[in-house]
């Protein structure tokens, strides 16, 4: 829910101060799970938990995107991550020692640091010019260091106001690039995503090692990640410099590797036949850690601020975090069940196709951004528009020289 009103949201008041009230929302959510006397009380505080979720996740990529300058996007697109895997490894760490009251009380900290952040931040450069606030703009890519803004007839934001044969962004119909083809590419990153099984391991990780064997659960789970924290940050010297595509393929056939392994330890253990395997689970998680941590960790979010056109970015960019979170859910709601038809092994092994799968996806249809602007993504796309719409095209001519042969 909280992704599918956000987008609206931001497009008025703006990513920093939506972010803002969300901040003090996530802070008084869980300072309400701290207290709750009740398990009615306790229900309504985390679904209010799950709703600042879905109302951070999508701002805070095309805030962040918005701000940061073409050489380092990728890096700094890729920050959320780290703090994300980060916040992980610090519930990892204070739930093995704290009650879950208590952890509630240290998880508040985190989102009231962001708030009071957020205060000594300027607004989006890209929101504040699309409202025609340039003044205000052009400060805040100064005080940002940004590329200095383009001329007004040359942005992308203004093309509606030259003569152009080819519609605009905005009024390109549906079902045509460069709106719902981005999109597309996106969601489905987002959504391959979720059906690799990464939070599986996250939310499952010491029931994973228990179904093993494995004796010491928490210190390998806190072990899990660490090595995501690591991986994640190292991934931000590899995301703008080997680029996109490079990263996804290469992320999607380790995490594959490490499920199949994962999926062929439970088959051989169900057999009697993994007494000498007994470390291999906590490999296959570290494994898979890694590889999520160096591309689907971060660079669907990286692409969504990319990607997504400059006048839609807000709403596609709550739109596809839905569908992501709305993935994770599915995912991790059916895993006890897919674990009992299909078995360990079975749940693992369909994982590692899905994650096999979307390296064919990424081969096949994702674009390079690496290295261009905002505005040359979005003229990536417009150009196919331009070419299927634009008069006298190919076919068009075509067309004109049978009609005057007849």
């Amino acid at each position: 829910m909280g992704s599918l009103l956000t987008g609206p949201v931001v497009e008025f008041a703006g990513r920093r101060r939506v972010l803002l009230v969300a901040g003090a929302m996530f802070s008084a959510a869980w300072a309400a799970i701290a207290c709750a006397n009740s398990p009615a009380n306790l229900i309504l505080a985390r679904a209010l938990t799950g709703f600042c979720v879905g109302v951070v996740l999508p701002s805070a990529q095309v805030y962040v995107s918005e701000c940061a300058h073409t050489g380092v996007r990728g890096v700094v697109g890729s920050m959320p991550s780290v703090f994300m895997a980060g916040g992980i490894l610090s519930s990892y760490l204070a739930g093995s020692w704290l009650s879950w009251d208590r952890l509630a009380v240290v998880s508040a900290l985190f989102p009231l640091a962001l708030t009071c952040s957020l205060w000594w931040l300027p607004e989006s450069p890209g929101w504040l010019r699309s409202r025609g606030r340039l003044k205000e703009a052009a400060a805040s890519a100064r005080w940002l260091h940004l590329e200095p803004l383009p001329a007004p007839d040359l942005s992308v934001f203004t093309v509606s106001s030259a003569p152009q044969p080819a519609p605009p962004p905005e009024d390109v119909p549906p079902g045509r690039a460069p709106l719902l083809l981005p999109f597309f590419l996106v969601t489905a990153l987002l959504v391959f995503q979720q059906v690799s099984g990464v939070d599986v391991l996250v939310f499952y990780t010491v029931a994973v090692f228990r179904a093993a064997g494995f004796r010491d659960d928490r210190s390998g789970t806190i072990l899990v990640g660490l090595f995501q924290l690591v991986a994640t940050a190292l991934s931000l010297f590899t995301v703008d410099r080997f680029g996109r595509r490079v990263l996804l393929v290469a992320s999607g056939v380790v995490m594959s590797a490490a499920m199949f392994c994962l999926g062929g330890y439970f088959f051989l253990r169900d057999r009697n036949m993994a007494d000498s395997l007994g470390s291999l689970p906590l490999l296959s998680q570290l494994l898979f850690v890694t590889g999520f941590s160096i591309g689907y960790g971060n660079v669907p979010f990286v692409l969504m601020g990319e990607l997504l056109p400059s006048s839609h970015r807000s709403v596609l960019s709550s739109l596809a975090s839905a569908f992501n979170l709305g993935s994770m859910f599915v995912v991790i709601k059916t895993y006890p069940d897919l674990a009992v038809a299909l078995g360990q092994h079975g749940v693992f092994w369909m994982y590692s196709f899905f994650c096999l799968a979307s390296c064919f996806f990424v081969v096949l249809m994702l674009p390079e951004t690496k290295g261009k602007s905002l505005e040359e993504i979005e003229l990536l796309f417009l150009g196919d528009v331009k070419k299927e719409t634009a008069p006298g095209t190919e076919a068009e001519k075509k067309g004109s020289e049978e009609k005057l042969d007849e």
